[in-house]
């Protein structure tokens, strides 16, 4: 089974979100999310990752394009995208989130269902 993730957003501050990792039963995943040291948390069935987009960033480069068997939850592509191009604090930064989920979208197959959120 495929692991899924959702981008959303994080209530708390403006540029803030959060990335849920669901269905992870490969025990060597979890295990690397762990020793990597990245501030991972178990909750609600799902390894929940919070943070302003260039800690987030670095999430989408080493857990969702570098690590086997992941892709976005189809229900939740349209969020995603919102909440990475949304939540960016400059164009600098929002430009950088879209070509970082272009290059995830692609790496998970899901590119043409992304492609009219990715829409400049």
């Amino acid at each position: 089974m495929t692991a899924t993730v959702r981008i959303r957003p994080e209530i708390l501050t403006e540029h803030r979100y959060r990335m849920e990792l669901y269905g992870l039963e490969d025990e060597d995943i979890e295990n690397t999310i762990r020793m990597k040291g990245w501030a991972w948390n178990r909750s609600r069935e799902a390894w929940v990752y919070a943070g302003e987009p260039d800690f987030m960033y670095r999430q989408i480069r080493e857990v969702i394009m570098d690590l086997p068997g992941i892709s976005f939850a189809d229900e939740g592509i349209e969020e995603s995208v919102k909440t990475v191009l949304n939540k960016a604090r400059d164009d600098e930064e929002r430009e950088e989130g879209r070509t970082l989920l272009r290059r995830a979208f692609e790496k998970t197959g899901q590119i043409l269902e992304a492609e009219k959120f990715l829409a400049d």
